[in-house]
């Protein structure tokens, strides 16, 4: 945007629209490894186009932790193992996360020039599930909110009010949140890149309640009405709580 387009964003609604989730972490075949920040930003492009305002693209920061005994355990790796968030070591990739202090001076920064432009309202929007990313975010738009320019944090599930069992089942990777990429960007999803059946978590890196995802939980039976009623439900659902919060 040109400063006189960002002055009119500016003053149509007083928002700003900040994701905050790591573009470089591993989720799996089918899915691009920055499906957590293409969420992220998917949302706050949506409701920026429906109130007014800015968005940016996503500050790519990830806190994760080293994998507890019972997730190691659940996945069918010894109790004893060493796994730091999704580097499972037959996965032919690694993923990129941080300490806290860095993702916490990159939003600061972030949010220390949208205050400055004058606007009067931020939304940091996260959608990465790692352990310590939503607590640090939300104690951070706490820390960091003004009389001048409030700061809310926000997660992406915390507006997703649909029965589906499609999204209850189904962790990192599976086929909840293959549905929530397809209902954002779906030109990333390749089904293709899975083959049918039965998977295992080791060697695809989905996230599943025991060591092998049974077939109805494939990520290929993804649902595309279920993903285009999810995005309609979370993006309302959002601009509501975006309303509410700047008083628009």
């Amino acid at each position: 945007m040109r400063p006189r387009e960002v002055i009119e964003a500016r003053e149509r609604s007083g928002c700003a629209f900040v994701p905050v989730s790591p573009a470089f972490e591993w989720h799996s075949f089918h899915l691009p490894l920055g499906t957590d920040a293409m969420v992220a930003e998917g949302l706050c492009r949506a409701a920026a186009q429906r109130v007014g305002g800015v968005w940016f693209r996503p500050l790519s920061f990830g806190l994760d932790e080293w994998r507890p005994e019972e997730q190691l355990l659940a996945w069918g790796f010894a109790k004893d193992d060493r796994v730091y968030g999704m580097n499972f070591p037959e996965l032919p990739l690694r993923s990129e996360y941080c300490e806290p202090p860095e993702m916490q001076a990159a939003v600061r920064n972030r949010l220390k020039a949208v205050a400055g432009c004058g606007f009067r309202h931020a939304f940091i929007v996260n959608h990465h599930g790692g352990t310590g990313q939503a607590p640090a975010l939300e104690a951070l738009a706490a820390d960091l909110a003004t009389e001048a320019c409030q700061v809310h944090f926000a997660r992406t599930g915390q507006f997703a009010d649909l029965d589906e069992e499609s999204l209850r089942v189904g962790g990192h990777a599976g086929l909840s949140e293959t549905t929530w990429l397809l209902a954002f960007r779906p030109e990333l999803v390749d089904l293709s890149q899975q083959p049918d059946g039965e998977l295992s978590v080791r060697q695809t890196g989905i996230l599943h309640r025991q060591p092998t995802i049974e077939a109805q939980y494939n990520p290929r039976r993804v649902s595309v009405a279920v993903a285009h009623t999810l995005r309609e439900r979370v993006t309302a659902n959002f601009v509501a709580f975006v309303r509410e919060r700047a008083g628009l």
